[in-house]
């Protein structure tokens, strides 16, 4: 480094700079220490490394079994570190040119089938408040394709009521504020007044989805409790993949929506995508599907085989 700073000065000024939630921030944060740790732990100056270092991390991680994804986001924010970095002229970035990715899709988690999501849901035992608030938190993610980070922001007040329909405001993933808007439907409006009403006490302004752990008080459930539950849920009927996770319940409610032959621009506009190259992954999920269950292979080689026996 072509600074007397220490790498923790450097990163907290490089954290400070980054135009991000605070989320994202704290994510930068964790990851570029890994790196670090990482150096270490091989015998490199965590403030000399090299461009070799970077690649070499960057197949690690992948040898380590981690997601192509995963890897992905690591690597990035190495590379975002020392372009910053070589904007204050503190080191060379020795990152650029570097490939985060072969650009492949594995990372897309795959979706419910229309069974197993009536099965998840169905299994749910709302006897207990656990039950009512894992149901109700399943629900929105199925029927209404929340992302963990939007279920985990909402409060109880964002539910309200327009023209005779209950609606929730939702906070998006990059977003500050709450300006979308989504209907919720009676199924749902049903499990939220069921959950809210076993709660003990609770103020408007609460977190919707808390813990309920003895001696724990309305504290809000964070992005990795959201997915440690699915994950329960979805093993207690016997699905355990590691392709099926939280997200592909937002995958399940974009693949049922082209099932039911709802329009790709309407999806977008559900589920809040920037990018409509994101919606087609779903029309693709579909198209594959509609391809596995016909299966013409099958009925053009019986039409083949029946012309050729007559030929005989």
């Amino acid at each position: 480094m072509r600074t007397t700073l220490s790498l923790n000065q450097i990163v907290e000024q490089w954290i400070a700079e980054t135009d991000a939630l605070e989320a994202t921030r704290k994510d930068y944060r964790r990851k570029i220490s890994l790196w670090f740790r990482w150096l270490k732990s091989r015998g490199s100056d965590p403030r000399m490394p090299s461009r070799a270092d970077v690649i070499d991390y960057k197949n690690q991680l992948l040898s380590s079994g981690k997601s192509r994804f995963t890897v992905n986001g690591y690597v990035t924010v190495v590379k975002i570190f020392y372009a910053w970095c070589e904007g204050k002229r503190y080191y060379d970035n020795i990152s650029l040119g570097i490939k985060s990715s072969n650009k492949q899709k594995e990372y897309y988690k795959l979706p419910l089938s229309r069974k197993q999501a009536s099965d998840l849901v169905e299994s749910i035992d709302t006897s207990t408040i656990i039950g009512k608030r894992d149901k109700l938190m399943i629900m929105l993610m199925l029927s209404n394709g929340l992302r963990s980070c939007e279920v985990q922001r909402i409060d109880i007040k964002d539910f309200d009521m327009m023209d005779g329909e209950m609606i929730l405001h939702i906070q998006r993933k990059g977003s500050t504020d709450k300006h979308d808007t989504v209907v919720i439907s009676n199924e749902v409006a049903e499990l939220f007044e069921d959950y809210i009403s076993s709660k003990k006490e609770y103020e408007i302004d609460d977190a919707l989805f808390t813990s309920h752990m003895r001696g724990v008080k309305n504290e809000r459930i964070n992005r990795e409790t959201i997915s440690f539950i699915i994950k329960r849920r979805l093993r207690a009927i016997g699905i355990d993949d590691p392709k099926i996770t939280a997200h592909s319940l937002r995958h399940t409610c974009g693949s049922l929506m082209i099932e039911q032959g709802y329009d790709p621009q309407l999806i977008q506009d559900m589920l809040g995508h920037t990018d409509p190259a994101t919606t087609r992954i779903y029309t693709n999920m579909a198209r594959q599907k509609r391809l596995f269950e016909s299966a013409p292979s099958k009925r053009l080689s019986s039409i083949l085989t029946k012309k050729s026996k007559k030929k005989k």
